[in-house]
């Protein structure tokens, strides 16, 4: 995939114009330096920064980049979470794929909480997982110095604004092609599914799974992904601790549509005996217990270790 040549500029820029918008009387430095991951296949670069505290709340920026080819089709306000505890970042405003970022352009997002107050049970927070959704990617962003946040805190998130020109001009319009190549067959089961590679840091994987209907018949849809490896006995938990769960929502994918969910394991091994662990290449997805499943090769392994144990997050 081509990238743009610009990305660390332009969500330099736009970061520092956030920082700005958190000035005010009372105001600290921020706590830590920026941290951001690298451009992947997707075509996104995911920052954090600390931009500065007023009073008794601190204010944090998370900033995209597109650094691929290809629109970037987002929601409005992005997924965050934490590892432990149980904290929230209400989505409730969220207008579902209404943000487009062009190639080259950035979108930042403000993250914000009151201080950690000593009256309830405080934990040490080092990194953030933020999806750009509906893509689940997982991307874990480290922070230079742990925050702290109280179990059961709840951070205010906003939407994402969108800046910069875009860096790839429109297409010169060309003629159709006459011999176009095969559309690859759809399964028999009417639905072809798509395992993405998504973060796998710290022991924590996560991965997104895409449905397409690619049959001809409507797909009722509503619950969680049914997810089985061949030859091994799993747990698949319905609902995550770490990514937010929409929950069942009544879904009919119409021929050509797609729905997503995201996927969470833990690579842990605590056996000495290889055959007790799982590196799994195959997996079999459905949509719904009783439905067909599709046998996935994924993008990345997935590698439980000895857990033998996967959550999933609802359909949506």
């Amino acid at each position: 995939m081509r990238r743009t040549a610009r990305p660390l500029a332009l969500i330099a820029a736009v970061l520092a114009l956030a920082a700005a918008g958190c000035s005010g009387e009372g105001e600290q430095p921020p706590a830590a330096a920026a941290t951001s991951t690298e451009c992947d296949d997707l075509g996104v670069q995911m920052s954090l920064t600390p931009t500065g505290q007023v009073a008794d709340r601190v204010f944090m920026a998370i900033g995209l980049v597109n650094c691929g080819t290809e629109p970037l089709l987002l929601d409005s306000i992005p997924q965050v979470g934490v590892f432990g505890g149980n904290v929230a970042a209400p989505r409730d405003a969220n207008v579902e794929e209404s943000i487009t970022v062009d190639p080259g352009q950035a979108a930042v997002a403000p993250l914000s909480w009151i201080e950690a107050t000593r009256s309830r049970e405080v934990m040490d927070v080092d990194r953030f997982l933020i999806n750009a959704l509906p893509v689940y990617a997982g991307y874990e962003l480290e922070l230079a110095r742990p925050v702290q946040l109280n179990t059961d805190h709840v951070l205010d998130l906003g939407s994402w604004q969108v800046a910069g020109e875009p860096a790839v001009p429109p297409a010169e319009p060309v003629a159709p092609a006459t011999d176009l190549p095969e559309e690859p067959a759809c399964p028999e089961g009417g639905f072809h599914v798509t395992v993405t590679q998504g973060s796998a840091a710290m022991g924590v994987r996560s991965s997104g799974i895409e449905l397409l209907n690619c049959g001809t018949e409507d797909i009722a849809i509503n619950g969680y992904p049914v997810i089985e490896i061949p030859g091994v006995e799993i747990e698949v938990r319905q609902g995550s601790d770490t990514l937010q769960d929409p929950g069942p929502t009544a879904i009919t994918l119409a021929p050509g549509d797609t729905v997503s969910a995201g996927m969470l394991w833990r690579n842990r091994v605590e056996s000495a005996d290889e055959d007790d662990v799982v590196n799994a290449t195959e997996i079999r997805v459905g949509y719904a217990e009783g439905s067909p499943l599709e046998t996935v090769g994924p993008e990345a392994s997935i590698d439980l270790g000895t857990t033998r144990e996967i959550e999933v997050t609802a359909w949506r």
